[in-house]
């Protein structure tokens, strides 16, 4: 349990809620439940307190959505036939418009949601309805306006349209979607912000394993004859392993009794959370299934980041190495002329017509291998003491952390059987 104390100073720190044991119970409970949900955790606040603050909760996901919508449906047509008329129907072309706009739309999509949940949270609880009400009404009738500009023979399929996506932010909200979506998303941010310990501890054993493979005519060969749709399986099959041994490691983490903290130790993890002002609790409660599962998807979420992140980092280091060891004409003499059932060709890679110094074959033969390779990251990441320390401990710190602010809270209040 030493590493509790010392992970807890990456956590991320924020400003204590409510000052002192006089706050209000009520102003308590929302606090408790705002940080229980931006831990990734909605099943910590109780069922009857789920589609509670709802306005203020739903406008920034029905922004991200509409803007998102906009983008991708019209946008997307009118990028489409100017990108024809442009480039005389030349496909690459169309791919690498098709693909900035994705990207594009994204960003613009998250730059609303962050803004919207910036501008409601930081208001009163009063005005901030108020703004998250406006901005849902301005959401719902850009929705409407879409659809009729879309089709204009439409009769009420736009309302009815309109009305199925608020009622499925509405649930996806209150069951907890969004904070799942919200903490992904600052999980993404912070392992984006750990590639140079990925670097410097994970990647330079693994390297020298993947390297000898990638220098492999075998490889290639399996990877030319693969096409992207195989590799994206071979990827899910990859997370789903991965995923097993999240799962398993984590349950047994948490079901450990000797990792129990002391009582110093808990003073210190309740310090910036809104059970700081409560009595660390004595003992504690026993999970109830829906927040046991809740804890286990959030470390498979937050470990499958990591093993994305780590990928990604991998295949553009082989991709430099391939584009500088191993020229074109080695690749051909490496794949072959196949044969009448499976014909292996060496393919250049072009961009809006523009021939690049690299080979399709380059990024199939690395985006496989880097898939491959991020399963013995995880399994280092929750086994090897040197792993654990910088990709594991500090999740579960995070996750051991919330199951003791519950239970001070859970202490304060005996008869309630939900919280």
């Amino acid at each position: 349990m030493a590493g509790i104390l010392g992970c807890m100073s990456s956590a991320r720190r924020r400003p204590s809620p409510r000052a002192g044991a006089t706050a209000a119970p009520a102003a308590v409970r929302r606090d408790a439940d705002r940080w229980f949900r931006e831990q990734g955790l909605p099943t910590f606040v109780p069922l009857r307190r789920w589609f509670t603050d709802l306005p203020r909760r739903v406008a920034p996901l029905l922004a991200w959505v509409t803007v998102a919508m906009f983008l991708l449906t019209g946008g997307l047509d009118i990028a489409i036939s100017a990108a024809l008329e442009l480039s005389d129907e030349d496909e690459t072309i169309v791919a690498v418009v098709v693909l900035i706009l994705l990207l594009l739309a994204l960003a613009l999509a998250w730059i609303a949601f962050l803004l919207v949940r910036l501008a409601v949270r930081r208001l009163p609880t009063g005005p901030g309805t108020a703004v998250a009400a406006s901005v849902i009404v301005l959401c719902a009738a850009a929705l409407v306006a879409g659809g009729y500009a879309l089709d204009r023979q439409a009769t009420v399929s736009p309302v009815f349209e309109t009305i199925v996506i608020i009622a499925v932010c509405v649930l996806v909200t209150g069951m907890g979607g969004g904070a799942l979506i919200s903490w992904a998303s600052r999980l993404a941010v912070r392992n984006a912000s750990a590639i140079g310990h990925m670097a410097s501890i994970a990647l330079p054993v693994i390297l020298m394993l993947v390297v000898f493979a990638f220098f492999s005519a075998e490889v290639w060969q399996m990877a030319s004859a693969l096409n992207w749709g195989s590799i994206a399986l071979v990827g899910l099959v990859v997370a789903i392993l991965a995923g097993i041994v999240v799962l398993r490691v984590s349950a047994s983490e948490i079901d450990d009794d000797a990792q129990a903290p002391t009582e110093v130790q808990r003073r210190a993890m309740l310090a910036d959370t809104p059970a700081e002002h409560l009595p660390a609790p004595a003992e504690h409660q026993r999970l109830r299934a829906p927040q046991r599962f809740n804890i286990l998807i959030a470390m498979t979420i937050a470990q499958l980041l990591q093993a994305l992140f780590f990928a990604l980092l991998l295949a553009a280091l082989l991709i430099i190495i391939g584009s500088i060891a191993i020229p074109i004409g080695v690749v051909e003499i490496w794949l072959g002329p196949g044969s009448e059932s499976q014909p292996l060709i060496t393919e250049p890679l072009v961009v809006a017509g523009v021939e690049l110094p690299l080979t399709v074959n380059l990024l199939k033969a690395a985006m496989l291998l880097s898939l491959i390779a991020s399963l013995p990251f995880v399994f280092s990441a929750v086994s090897e003491a040197r792993y654990r320390e910088r990709f594991f401990d500090p999740i579960m710190v995070d996750m051991r952390r919330a199951i003791l602010v519950r239970d001070a809270l859970h202490a304060k209040a005996p008869r309630s059987r939900d919280v």
